[in-house]
């Protein structure tokens, strides 16, 4: 039974992968390459060691960047677009649930964003090589934090997909990563300074129904060399992949309700 579901949800992701790699989305990951490499020629007047870290820098948040665009616009998109040209109707016609079809929409464009970061990756891991002469062994660790921090943001904009427009749907998905990113340090400072119960309140309930992005971030700890515990990582991704599972979960069971 699990086999025949796992086929269900594949047989989506695949169908939207390969519907997804006929958008133009791509030539936006080209383009910031493309100005990375071109930008990285500016570093010749820094040091070696402010250079390299300075590319690092440049290098994960181009990546974050990139992954955060294509995660919000693909996952934006998919479902709404699938109803608005029929499309859907012929696979949920299928013996495929509805659920099946949320769950692999969201893999289609998780996989699709993985292979962008991926390239990206691999771009700017031989970039930092050329720079630094030896390969860093926790750049592929640090991308795939990036990637669940991705995936978290591809995941919200499934389950918002589900109920709203593509327009509406981006738009909350940005102000989801925004205020996601930007949990710790605002929320919590406005939680502990409002005298307002009211105020204080629905920041409470806003800082916990956010996921807390930052954590996912371990640029810092690329650029600087700084040690990362490995039962932090195990926490951080655990607490990524349930987030992610809760996600779907919310948005599955409204779709499984809707009429389309």
């Amino acid at each position: 039974m699990r086999k025949y579901n796992m086929r269900q949800i594949w047989i989506i992701a695949k169908a939207s992968i390969l519907e997804n790699s006929r958008k133009q989305v791509f030539h936006v990951l080209c383009l910031l390459v493309l100005t990375v490499i071109v930008g990285s020629t500016l570093l010749s007047i820094f040091t070696e060691g402010v250079k390299l870290k300075i590319l690092k820098d440049l290098c994960m948040t181009t990546i974050l960047f990139g992954g955060t665009v294509l995660a919000i616009a693909l996952g934006s998109t998919g479902i709404p677009n699938d109803i608005e040209n029929r499309t859907i109707y012929p696979l949920i016609a299928r013996p495929i649930t509805r659920v099946h079809y949320v769950v692999g929409k969201f893999f289609g464009t998780f996989l699709t964003v993985a292979m962008g970061v991926a390239a990206m990756g691999l771009v700017f891991g031989c970039l930092i090589y050329s720079y630094q002469r030896s390969f860093d062994m926790f750049l592929p660790m640090a991308l795939l934090f990036t990637l669940l921090e991705t995936a978290i943001v591809a995941a919200v904009a499934t389950a918002i997909s589900t109920m709203a427009t593509p327009a509406v749907t981006a738009m909350l998905t940005f102000m989801f990563y925004l205020f996601g990113t930007v949990k710790i340090g605002y929320f919590a400072g406005l939680i502990g300074r409002d005298s307002n119960p009211v105020t204080a309140t629905a920041a409470k309930l806003v800082y916990h129904l956010l996921p807390n992005l930052e954590c996912f971030n371990l640029k810092t700890a690329l650029v600087h060399q700084d040690p990362v515990p490995a039962s932090y990582m195990i926490q951080v991704a655990v607490y990524g992949v349930c987030y992610i599972a809760f996600l779907l979960f919310l948005g599955s069971a409204y779709f499984a309700r809707r009429e389309v």
